[in-house]
């Protein structure tokens, strides 16, 4: 009998590995991050003291520092299979950066996200099994049953962070994972009918702003104009994204006031945000 390779091995091995078995080593992997001694001052410099987010925000939703010299050797060899996405043969992955869990809407974790400033791209999915980021998925789906049944706006924001910020002051917030909409994720957040707001950055993709002019984010705001045709679409004025505007001076509380009444009514005068 041919002896399989070991690539052929684990194609075998992975085969006979539900989802379901993913997402709860998953969830154990995250654990034992967060169970890490240091776990605590790393999350305190990367998360709060970088991102100028609260810790609280990032107990709830997980998020956990994987050091820069964190070595293969160093998980428990259950979490070292590249099925896993921590992983690439003697690499680990997310070393160095800041990992948001991004989990589906039973809570349990499909994936990571990863961030680091320094590097390009800043911001890595993670490939596992069982998991497409991009064209599937929001962040923040494990609050996806309550949003659907709550009254309040539901925000979609371009990026984590900002969903996150906006989650911290007691807003309904989801991100995409992606500078696109997906008709998979159209369908989900059509489901919010007139409550949903989308907040695109305030950039372009393939254009510099100059090119562009007061055009940046077209081609998001293209896109939610097709699929999302009861959204409220805006974008800040005066910074990048929510998160950027955030840390202008003096401008946070406005901020905050513009994105709980736009929806509301939208044709109140806006000097922050502007309606597209």
């Amino acid at each position: 009998m041919e002896q399989l390779s070991l690539r052929e091995l684990q194609l075998l091995v992975e085969a006979q590995y539900t989802v379901k078995d993913s997402r709860r080593d998953l969830g154990r992997m995250v654990e034992f991050f967060r169970s890490l001694p240091q776990q605590r001052e790393w999350v305190e410099v990367a998360f709060c003291k970088e991102r100028r987010l609260p810790m609280q925000t990032a107990e709830e939703h997980e998020v956990f520092f994987c050091p820069d010299d964190f070595r293969v050797i160093d998980l428990p060899e259950e979490f070292r299979p590249e099925a896993l996405g921590m992983v690439k043969g003697n690499h680990v992955i997310y070393a160095g950066r800041l990992v948001y869990p991004v989990k589906d809407v039973l809570g349990d974790v499909m994936g990571f996200c990863g961030w680091d400033k320094f590097v390009q791209p800043k911001y890595l999915d993670s490939k596992n099994h069982g998991y497409k980021a991009k064209r599937t998925t929001v962040y923040g789906m494990e609050r996806m049953g309550q949003y659907y049944v709550s009254q309040e706006p539901v925000y979609v924001m371009e990026g984590i962070v900002c969903a996150l910020y906006l989650r911290s002051k007691g807003y309904q917030a989801l991100a995409l994972l992606g500078s696109s909409i997906p008709e998979y994720v159209a369908v989900m957040l059509r489901r919010f009918g007139r409550r949903l707001v989308l907040i695109p950055d305030n950039d372009a993709i393939g254009k510099c702003g100059a090119e562009l002019g007061n055009l940046s984010g077209e081609h998001l705001v293209r896109q939610a104009k097709k699929l999302l045709p009861e959204a409220l679409v805006v974008q800040s004025r005066i910074a990048k994204d929510i998160d950027d505007s955030r840390k202008v001076e003096g401008m946070e509380n406005a901020l905050l006031q513009e994105v709980g009444s736009v929806v509301r009514n939208p044709y109140l005068p806006l000097d922050l945000l502007r309606v597209r």
